[in-house]
């Protein structure tokens, strides 16, 4: 069986194979190419964050895929660069939604637009960087108090790292380039300029586009210390730290104490009867609160101390239920804190 090759086709062969060829590679070239499709074939852990934002919610946590109001969750926070220096998006139609979905208000298109045949776009987005959380903790304070209500151990999957852009970039035809705007003023950054007659940029930007979530173990404790006399001496013990109330004032509506743990330290804390306080974080991953409440005899209270211990675990912990665990691991007394 003999193979063709270049060396041996015939001139006009090979303009008909090139004709051919054009117009698949105008297929290709036109190819849509939206942030779900680019952070896939990027950095496949990922997630594409749609609408990109100018927040990076780190600490939240993840309902289903859309992340929880309060950022419950707190580390240290630190800066990267990403391994790959830019991202390149195509629209073969700016007016389908999917532009509006990957960057709503932050790129707005025009209805002029759709009195041109030829309505594609690219954006590219540059000077990337890489924001994280690390040394992850529960902080249980405000609402975030009775974010576990039983204890045990549950799941819960963090946002713990977000990649932003610094440059945004759109080109496109010139008739279509008039339809399309960047609004500074949704995602900040400096002003508006013209990279061409056919394109915008916007600098200093942080438009937040990707995300990754970690998966943590979350073990919680409680202890209640019913009518424990206010002054030194009277603790109400959990794991490795006691609490007691030293004092309360002359009217009974506000305390003062102290959070002992092993090791020596010691946080004095104060606040009023029946509030919960700011969390303490003692070790790393670990945090207390207590709430003081009014007892019943003279010179007694009811202390509600809560302990939680955070953990990094692997990522078939937090895996949706159905899916198999991880060999040899049981998930009987798992509990996942998703709805």
């Amino acid at each position: 069986m003999k193979i063709d090759d270049d060396r041996d086709r015939s001139p006009i062969r090979l303009a008909i194979a090139a004709l051919a060829a054009l117009p698949l590679a105008a297929c290709a070239s036109a190819a849509t190419v939206t942030l779900d499709k680019a952070i896939k074939d990027l950095a496949p852990d990922y997630r594409a964050r749609t609408p990109a934002s100018g927040s990076a919610s780190l600490g939240r946590r993840l309902l289903g895929d859309q992340p929880e109001t309060n950022a419950c969750f707190d580390g240290d926070q630190g800066t990267a660069a990403p391994s790959w220096s830019k991202v390149t998006l195509h629209y073969g139609d700016v007016l389908d939604g999917k532009l509006s979905g990957d960057f709503g208000a932050a790129v707005k298109v025009a209805p002029s637009a759709g009195v041109s045949s030829k309505r594609s776009a690219s954006i590219t987005l540059t000077d990337l960087v890489e924001s994280s959380l690390s040394a992850v903790y529960l902080d249980a304070s405000g609402a975030c108090t009775s974010l576990f209500a039983e204890t045990g151990t549950s799941y819960v999957r963090v946002l713990t790292r977000a990649i932003k852009a610094g440059t945004l970039e759109v080109a496109a035809e010139e008739a279509v380039a008039a339809t399309l705007a960047i609004d500074a003023s949704s995602i900040g950054g400096t002003s508006v300029s013209a990279s061409s007659t056919s394109g915008q940029r916007l600098q200093g930007t942080s438009l937040f586009f990707a995300d990754y979530p970690e998966c943590f173990s979350v073990v919680y404790q409680k202890r209640d210390c019913a009518r424990a006399a206010v002054g030194p001496g009277n603790v109400c013990d959990l794991d490795a730290c006691s609490f007691n109330v030293a004092a309360l004032d002359t009217g009974g509506a506000a305390w003062k104490g102290e959070l002992s743990c092993e090791g020596g330290a010691s946080i004095d804390l104060g606040g009023t009867l029946g509030a919960w306080g700011e969390a303490q974080k003692t070790a790393p991953g670990v945090t207390y609160n207590v709430r003081v409440l009014k007892g019943a005899f003279l010179g007694t209270v009811n202390i509600d101390l809560r302990r939680w211990v955070t953990r990094s675990e692997s990522p078939d912990k937090c895996a949706p239920p159905g899916i198999a665990p991880h060999p040899g691991r049981s998930r009987a007394a798992e509990r996942r804190m998703d709805p």
